[in-house]
């Protein structure tokens, strides 16, 4: 007894693996058919709801009826008019038909990306009814606008494409008018659809993304896919179209034109493609490009047809129009060219005036300093290594900013608004990623992977508990500190991965308490760490491992077992407040305070010191002396 598939199974089935395959002429031809099924949506799209008409089953078989009972219409009324000796009927003629089958039949397989798409993301996440509404956007698009789309595609063929028949006749009315309107709407409600369709994958990509908290990331590869099938699929329509051309009108302006806006319109898929929120000013800029280039091919051609004007000229007139410049060297002459020209103005005074703007904002506003900012940080964060990762740059957030600023400490700040990040970056020059931390990709772009330690500053508990597990998930080695405002929260921070959790009002309190108690004691340290030294450098109170100590003498003396506190001193001129021993003998305390010059150092031991970051870096690079270095200067004079 064969099992029935499963209700959630996906509408096209990869196949099942079973001990037996199949040939390859079998399997090819299982392939294919997956291909070209073409499943009922409620309600359907409209080249399904066209294609109903024909009562045939099979949509391939009823794609190519299509074109062939409109060319042999076609041939039978151009025998009729009498002039069908006079035309390439058996080639030229075929642009539309072919054109025609050839949209119909990348249907299903754009509907197969799309459904491929749609499963990897169902699967993530469950399935919730914004998620089951996307997808009955994504299948059955929206009527009233694929006509729209549809009749504009039909009127730029009308109004761009040279008709080569004799005028007046059946046939050329049928050529004309039929032919162009399916070529051309079709094509433009392809281009619809897919862009529609992927700005809907990155709306579920998002979804899903915000919802599988506990995945690394959500992949894009489906988007991907998807973009660059639908495109293919596309330019194989200027690649078909081309070879039926007549060779008189190949370099036409109305061809060059058509195909030069749907080559800009195709590319706006990739636009509309899942883009991050640090690059949609960037996004505005190039979307005002297209529409401002294709306003600009449409005037041109229309004034080169309607009045007669060359390509030049009527750029010239086209732009003059668009910038609401209008010197006057050239006037429409004919009614048409008048109307056309009141109908360009509507539309190209918005459009051009929307485009400058676009590039004067991104330019004055600062986003293109931005953007070359933004390249330059992306760098420095690549080449980053054991630095530390702060998420939240509010007035928590700010202070440690500030503080690891001072101390030379490499870190990323993290901060989803733009307006407290601009703040935070007129203070100190830092390295950042604009985004929110909760989500994994955002993460990965601080370099997380790689980093040291976390800071979640934060001010809302359940953000941070998202940073820690996402982060403890990405590195498991990474010290976490999080931020936690209320006080019940903190074993649930734990259990999320943090290795410390600070409660802001403890700490506070606590200080209160000691400026209250030991005023003095507390005066004096807020003063030694906040005095700068001479070289400009505050004084810090640190830990400092002795084996992460890479000046040469002193890793050799340590091997000896022969490194005291005195040489650190010697070295860097650090204060040495106390010690914790690594390993210590029975009886032996944990830590040594106010330690003896002559004590020797292990490598497990960390040292509690008072230092500048210059001191620091002394213990990692042997420093030769002002003598050492004039005697060896003259020597390599001579």
């Amino acid at each position: 007894m064969t099992s029935k598939p499963a209700a959630n199974e996906p509408r096209f089935s990869r196949g099942v693996l079973d001990n037996h395959p199949k040939p390859f002429f079998k399997r090819l031809k299982h392939q294919l058919g997956l291909y070209f099924q073409m499943p009922p949506v409620d309600p359907p799209t409209l080249p399904e709801a066209l294609l109903k008409f024909i009562p045939i089953s099979s949509w391939p078989v009823a794609s190519i009826t299509v074109g062939v009972l409109f060319y042999l219409s076609f041939v039978g009324l151009a025998y009729l008019d009498g002039f069908a000796a006079e035309f390439d009927l058996w080639w030229n003629a075929l642009i539309f038909p072919v054109v025609t089958v050839y949209l119909l039949l990348i249907q299903p397989i754009m509907r197969r990306l799309m459904t491929l798409a749609i499963e990897t993301y169902r699967l993530l996440v469950p399935y919730n009814d914004r998620f089951k509404r996307l997808e009955a956007e994504a299948y059955s698009l929206n009527r009233r606008r694929e006509w729209i789309v549809f009749s504009t595609g039909a009127i730029i063929g009308w109004v761009f494409m040279e008709n080569p028949l004799p005028p007046n006749h059946i046939s050329s009315i049928l050529y004309d008018y039929v032919g162009e309107a399916l070529a051309f709407g079709l094509t433009a409600w392809h281009i619809y659809a897919a862009i529609v369709r992927t700005r809907l994958l990155s709306i579920m990509h998002d979804q899903v993304q915000s919802l599988n908290v506990f995945e690394q990331s959500v992949p894009y590869w489906p988007i991907i896919r998807w973009s660059l099938g639908v495109v293919i699929c596309l330019f194989g329509c200027l690649v078909v179209s081309y070879f039926f051309i007549p060779p008189a009108l190949v370099l036409s302006p109305s061809v060059i034109s058509i195909y030069a806006v749907f080559t800009i319109s195709v590319i706006l898929i990739f636009v509309f493609t899942k883009v991050p929120a640090s690059m949609l000013t960037q996004l505005r800029v190039v979307r005002a490009f297209i529409l401002f280039l294709i306003v600009a091919i449409v005037g041109t051609v229309g004034y080169n047809r309607l009045e007669n004007w060359s390509l030049v000229e009527s750029l010239y007139a086209t732009i003059i129009t668009m910038t609401t410049i209008g010197y006057g060297d050239f006037s429409p002459s004919s009614s048409e060219g008048r109307v056309f020209t009141i109908v360009l103005s509507l539309f190209a005074i918005g459009i051009g005036g929307y485009a400058v703007t676009s590039v004067a904002s991104f330019v004055i506003e600062g986003n293109f300093h931005r953007f070359i900012q933004g390249k330059r940080v992306d760098n420095q964060i690549v080449r980053l290594k054991d630095h530390y990762v702060l998420c939240g740059s509010g007035r928590m957030g700010k202070q440690i900013a500030l503080e690891l600023y001072k101390t030379e400490v490499p870190f990323v700040v993290i901060e989803q608004s733009p307006t407290v990040l601009e703040e935070l970056l007129r203070e100190m020059d830092i390295p950042y990623v604009q985004g929110d931390a909760t989500q994994d990709e955002v993460l990965l772009l601080a370099g997380v992977e790689r980093a040291r330690g976390l800071v979640a500053a934060l001010s809302e508990d359940k953000n941070n508990v998202f940073i820690a597990l996402s982060a403890r998930h990405i590195n498991p080695d990474l010290h976490i500190i999080s931020r936690v405002s209320q006080v019940k929260n903190r074993r649930k921070m734990l259990k999320a991965g943090a290795n410390v959790v600070i409660s802001p009002e403890e700490v506070s309190g606590r200080r209160m308490i000691a400026e209250m108690l030991n005023s003095e004691v507390v005066t004096l340290l807020d003063e030694m760490l906040r005095a700068e030294r001479q070289t400009g450098q505050t004084l810090r109170l640190e830990e400092l491992y002795v084996s992460e100590i890479k000046a040469p003498s002193l890793v050799e003396k340590l091997e000896n077992d022969e490194l005291h506190i005195y040489d650190i001193g010697q070295r860097s001129e650090l204060m040495v407040v106390a010690i914790e021993r690594g390993q210590r003998a029975a009886g032996e305390d944990r830590y040594i305070y106010s330690p003896r010059g002559v004590t020797k150092l292990h490598r497990g031991d960390v040292l509690i010191v008072i230092s500048t970051p210059d001191q620091r870096l002394k213990l990692n690079h042997e420093v030769l002396s002002q003598s050492f270095l004039e005697l060896w200067t003259a020597k390599l004079l001579g």
